[in-house]
């Protein structure tokens, strides 16, 4: 009940701060000044003023403000669509403590603020000093994310030097140039019957209801099994590709527009290409793995050795015979062969130009 009072005034802190900017938003425009937004720094000085919180301590509202910031820079950088939103109690998830405010002794995590000792289950034992602690709740549980200062552990590769393109595709979720294939297991697909079953009763529940609520719990509950799921096959296949090649080359592709087409947007957010790049980059990080995106519009999937361009060439077309030098190719295999060509081109050229600029200076 504690934590639930304190995620409740971190909602208020947030919705506060974000009435604030929409009045002095619509003021500047009606008065013609020439700051539009309250910057972090400024909110901060006026909630230090002007609002007394009884349970969150300083720097924990520091965070939230500063979280709201970050979500209206990347608004004005137009990285995402649309700035934060107002969100209820019951729809806040976290707040954070930033080297204050809290202690950790062994499996008890106290908060200074409110006098409160908790019980957790250690997962396991963490390194360095510890930063900030992260509280959080999901599907009804609350748990701790403990982030230290220990460097991450640089993990061993089996393959020194090995290369691989890899081409995204919806039939297989990725094909390597040396013909290995990946399918995906689409988890989204198989949980789906669980999903339908409650969001139809939510949707015939009344808002705000007793049911509404218990039935919201359950399709959230099934949401964050299809998340751990996919994000637990995610790291594990990162894992195994970091562990054999040296250097990865991908498409920039255009998630998003392919997520808007009428037949591919289910399977296309299903695949999660955009949430494996990233836990790939972050993989290859640890193994001290390279991967190189290549430019999105480059026509992998229709050059040719000899090169030929086949225009003609459709999404149905899994394989197709070069005209001018007969040579059979496989759609995915040779374009990400082509893939892993054009990639060590630019890398190349990368080196290339660095050691001439090194030299000139």
């Amino acid at each position: 009940m504690a934590l639930e009072h304190m995620m409740r005034e971190a909602a208020f802190v947030w919705n506060h701060a974000l009435a604030l900017q929409k009045r002095y938003h619509s003021l500047a425009v009606r008065f013609g000044w020439e700051r539009t937004y309250i910057d972090a720094v400024r909110m901060q000085k006026h909630f230090a003023k002007r609002v007394t919180r009884t349970r969150l301590d300083a720097q924990t509202v520091q965070e939230l403000l500063q979280r709201q910031d970050a979500s209206f820079r990347l608004f004005f950088k137009r990285v995402t669509r649309r700035p934060p939103k107002f969100r209820r109690a019951e729809e806040f998830t976290s707040f954070v403590f930033k080297q204050t405010g809290f202690k950790l002794y062994g499996n008890e995590f106290i908060i200074n603020k409110i006098s409160k000792r908790f019980k957790f289950s250690k997962s396991r034992e963490w390194e360095g000093k510890v930063k900030n602690v992260r509280v959080f709740r999901s599907r009804g549980e609350w748990y701790i994310l403990v982030v230290t200062d220990a460097e991450p552990i640089q993990r061993g590769k089996t393959h020194t030097g090995a290369s691989a393109g890899i081409d995204f595709g919806l039939k297989t979720f990725m094909t390597f140039s040396d013909g290995t294939e990946i399918e995906a297991p689409q988890f989204y697909k198989r949980l789906l019957r669980k999903v339908r079953k409650w969001q139809r009763l939510l949707s015939r529940s009344t808002r705000g209801s007793n049911h509404y609520w218990t039935y919201r719990r359950q399709l959230n509950r099934v949401y964050a099994e299809l998340a751990d799921k996919r994000t637990d096959w995610f790291y594990q296949t990162a894992h195994d590709i970091c562990r054999k090649y040296e250097y990865l080359f991908v498409e920039d592709l255009s998630i998003a527009g392919m997520a808007r087409m009428r037949h591919w947007g289910r399977k296309v957010n299903d695949l999660g290409w955009t949430g494996f790049l990233n836990t790939l980059e972050y993989i290859a990080s640890k193994y001290g793995t390279t991967v190189h995106k290549i430019d999105r519009w480059y026509p992998s999937s229709k050059l040719c050795d000899c090169g030929y361009k086949n225009n003609a060439l459709t999404l149905a077309d899994r394989e197709w015979v070069c005209p001018l030098c007969g040579t059979v190719h496989h759609r995915d295999e040779h374009a990400a062969q082509n893939i892993l060509r054009r990639g060590i081109a630019e890398l190349e050229s990368i080196g290339k130009t660095c050691t001439s600029v090194a030299t000139a200076g």
